[in-house]
């Protein structure tokens, strides 16, 4: 084996191993959250400026999360998405793709912007840091 074939196996290797290496086992998880009703042809850009975005902040980047459009409450469904995958945070690209409304996903979940870079703290601690504190 070359030099040259024998350091870019072990690069592969480390690259299939960084997923489950501790750090990112460690990571906050956080979603996307792309609404192509609000975002138009930018989604495409909108989506990788999002997922950029989260892992710039050092979240484990888990799903990019697109209503179908004809739900009702595209931002009720990003919530129940958020909650099953028990993610820290949700990043959207900007606050129109949350109705301007920050507050409705701060209730319980970090919410991210990435124009304007932007950060809305959760106002509750999340479920499982609370069932770690009372020794659960």
């Amino acid at each position: 084996m070359t030099n040259d074939t024998k350091e870019h196996s072990e690069r592969s290797q480390t690259q299939l191993a960084e997923p489950n290496s501790p750090d990112t086992c460690t990571r906050p998880k956080a979603v996307g959250f792309v609404r192509g009703e609000v975002s138009g042809l930018h989604a495409p850009r909108h989506a990788v400026a999002v997922q950029q975005h989260a892992r710039s902040l050092g979240y484990q980047y888990v799903y990019t999360v697109t209503p179908p459009r004809d739900n009702a409450d595209p931002i009720g469904f990003v919530l129940a998405v958020a909650a099953g995958l028990d993610v820290a945070a949700i990043v959207v690209y900007d606050l129109a793709h949350v109705d301007d409304q920050p507050a409705r996903v701060c209730e319980d979940f970090d919410l991210e912007t990435v124009c304007p870079p932007g950060t809305w703290a959760r106002v509750t601690a999340p479920t499982h840091t609370i069932a770690k504190v009372a020794g659960r």
